[in-house]
């Protein structure tokens, strides 16, 4: 038979039977019996397998009028020999945020701390409890949650039917808090997950009332090591408010030199990006006229 192909068909065959290998490879673990937890598991396995992160984002906000504002950041994630899980989100522009930061730790033992440093307020952080998917961070539709990840032992997963959706398919999870008992039975969000890759492109986050009050979407992926795979866009549209934030990453670095153990610390925050006082600011702001020494 393959005598009886040409060269070109012979190369398409090759490459349908490589994709369907790879699929296969993908979600093979994937039985019909095979629970959310299980799925997103592997998600997790799958998608951060490096321990040491460094991104430089821009994030866009716009509003329902058009008007636009624009923010960069730099972004850190670490982890260390024994298990804890460090991150933070820095802002670097404009002025008035520069300094701003979301510092995320959480330890073996699955304790998690999540703190925001104003440098305005003070040399201190500030405790952020950021579990809900409608807690504004800054002003962006991203809730603290989103930015940091997401805890598979804080949640439950249950698996709906497989979707098709633009000729692709996708496992689709709803999302429960796992702990508290007053709202594990009320979904939070809905995870779509691509059969090819296992990555998580489309995700619903839910109101308590069960509506869809935020929709995330993560565009221009790419693999970056084997299976691994990131976006370089994260879009968060606000259903209600018409409001949209965007993150658009432009640099990625896997490297130790790049994510210090000391930069998730608040002794680095706090001597890198001290606190001001108002009355400095004014100062800056508004110098004092030289004396007159004509007399």
């Amino acid at each position: 038979m393959m005598k009886l192909l040409s060269h070109s068909q012979r190369v398409i065959l090759f490459s349908m039977l490589f994709f369907c290998l790879h699929i296969q490879e993908s979600i093979g673990f994937v039985s019909s019996e095979a629970s959310g937890s299980d799925i997103m598991e592997e998600v997790n396995k799958r998608h951060q397998q490096f321990p040491y992160v460094y991104e430089e984002q821009s994030m866009v906000m716009e509003d329902r009028n058009g008007d636009r504002d624009t923010r960069k950041a730099r972004r850190y994630s670490r982890v260390e020999e024994d298990g804890t899980i460090k991150f933070l989100l820095l802002f670097d522009y404009p002025q008035e945020v520069k300094g701003v930061a979301l510092l995320a730790h959480r330890d073996p033992d699955g304790k998690t701390s999540k703190h925001i440093y104003l440098p305005a307020y003070g040399e201190r952080l500030l405790e952020s409890a950021g579990e809900g998917s409608g807690d504004n961070f800054l002003g962006t539709d991203f809730s603290v949650e989103s930015l940091t990840g997401e805890i598979l032992s804080d949640h439950r997963y249950v698996r709906r039917a497989d979707r098709e959706i633009d000729k692709i398919n996708y496992f689709v999870l709803d999302v429960f808090k796992a702990s508290n008992a007053l709202t594990e039975d009320r979904i939070i969000r809905r995870h779509f997950i691509r059969h090819d890759n296992l990555y998580i492109t489309l995700t619903h986050h839910f109101d308590k009332h069960g509506r869809i009050a935020r929709i995330q979407r993560h565009h221009d992926l790419k693999a970056v090591d084997h299976d691994m795979w990131r976006a370089d866009m994260i879009l968060m549209k606000n259903t209600k408010d018409q409001h949209q934030s965007l993150i658009k990453t432009s640099r990625r670095i896997f490297s130790h030199d790049y994510v210090p153990s000391e930069v998730f610390t608040a002794e680095w925050l706090y001597e890198n990006y001290p606190h001001i006082e108002p009355a400095e600011v004014s100062d800056a702001e508004n110098p004092a006229e030289p004396e007159n020494t004509d007399k």
